[in-house]
């Protein structure tokens, strides 16, 4: 579909919300009137208009007909979920279920070829606490041989399903969110 058919069909123009004067107007979701770009950026929405994503079309999620699929995507990447879509550990979409799961990754996020070792536990509701040392293999000579941490946050209340399948196209849909939120 053309990117303009495409946005008359699922948007209006509006002015910038909260950004300044010296901006151009914006495209804004008929169905919740979230943001989708900036007009004179109209073909930053081609993978959008190319999907014909457009049923229920918020910032990061929609529906396509054409496809029967849930999209979710940011500026940097778009992914698709059906009836029979996977979860995984590891998958963008992936939410730990449990606090156990959580720890694991937190201290998975941080390991690599780079690291000796990365330990996580619970330092208190809501933080995980990563430490790390840096090994030989470092490209930064300057930190090798040093031990870091971070805090990783998460929210206790907001568990997801861990590793399961879609049944649903409801599912789906909530696999498409889930995408949306590990890559933005």
């Amino acid at each position: 579909m053309r990117v303009k058919k495409y946005l008359d069909l699922v948007a209006y123009i509006g002015p910038s919300k909260g950004i300044g004067d010296d901006v151009p107007d914006s495209y804004y979701s008929k169905f919740d009137g979230s943001y989708i770009t900036f007009v004179g950026l109209e073909k930053n929405v081609k993978f959008l208009a190319d999907r014909e994503i457009t049923e229920q079309l918020t910032h990061g999620v929609g529906f396509s007909p054409k496809d029967n699929m849930w999209y979710g995507w940011s500026h940097r990447v778009i992914y698709g979920f059906t009836i029979g879509s996977t979860c995984k550990k590891g998958d963008c979409h992936y939410k730990a279920s449990n606090i156990e799961e959580e720890i694991e990754a937190a201290k998975n996020f941080w390991e690599d070829d780079c690291h000796e070792y990365t330990k996580a536990n619970v330092k208190e509701e809501g933080v995980i606490e990563v430490t790390w040392k840096y090994n030989n293999k470092t490209p930064n000579k300057s930190i090798r041989g040093s031990e870091m941490s971070t805090e990783w946050l998460y929210n206790p209340k907001k568990f997801g399903k861990g590793e399961w399948v879609a049944e649903t196209m409801e599912d789906a849909k909530q696999m498409a969110i889930d995408f949306n939120e590990g890559v933005s």
